[in-house]
């Protein structure tokens, strides 16, 4: 961006702010970076299971706040930095790959999808698959949830692995047939939903299952 064009975007911007004061969790992921991210992702502790990835904390407040604006207010800019940090994880699994892997988003029930407008996690894999150069398929409806389900949010473990048990399907089997998969969510504390998604996946044929989160 030219210099005189980036000042005229500063100020309108701030602008902007004076009219109508920011939210606060917008307020923090404007102060977030690729860096930043980066670090907080190196200091997490893998899972024990090789095919399950949590990639950020989410007791950090940075990290809650980027999901925050991802989920709820679809933001530019928590879409932008957090498909950065899934596609380092995504092109990882794909330069092992033998041959080109399929990301799934973690489906919303069509209901809940008319009530918020949006479903972040397409938002999150459409971000990070921008950055595959190829490497990498798109299956978007490649699962289904067949059944409206509570928010996981709040639920004891017991009860949240209980809540979303036989909620997916993979409605097209011929699309994960044999392939690897790599199935993306925005945030995950027990792993229920990304179990029952390689559960339906398995079902329908995938083979090799990969789960990450954006934050756990």
């Amino acid at each position: 961006m030219p210099l005189r064009s980036l000042f005229d975007h500063l100020r309108i911007a701030a602008l902007l702010d004076a009219i109508i004061p920011p939210r606060r969790s917008d307020t923090i992921v404007r102060g977030l970076s690729e860096e930043s991210l980066a670090r907080l992702a190196a200091s997490v502790r893998r899972a024990a299971d090789a095919e399950f990835a949590y990639l950020l904390p989410y007791r950090d407040p940075g990290v809650r706040a980027l999901v925050w604006e991802l989920k709820y207010r679809r933001n530019p800019r928590a879409a932008a930095l957090g498909g950065a940090v899934c596609a380092e994880e995504m092109l990882g699994i794909a330069s092992e790959a033998l041959s080109r892997p399929v990301v799934i988003p973690v489906p919303m029930h069509k209901a809940r999808r008319r009530g918020r407008g949006h479903n972040q996690t397409e938002t999150l894999c459409a971000s990070a698959l921008g950055r595959s150069k190829g490497s990498l398929a798109y299956a978007p409806h490649a699962l289904e949830r067949v059944r409206r389900t509570p928010p996981q949010q709040g639920l004891p473990r017991t009860k949240r692995l209980k809540n979303v048990q036989g909620s997916m399907h993979a409605p097209a089997p011929e699309i994960v047939r044999g392939k690897i998969c790599i199935v993306v969510d925005d945030v995950a504390t027990t792993g229920a939903t990304l179990r029952e998604a390689r559960r339906a996946l398995r079902a329908a044929g995938a083979g090799a299952v990969y789960c990450i989160a954006l934050a756990g």
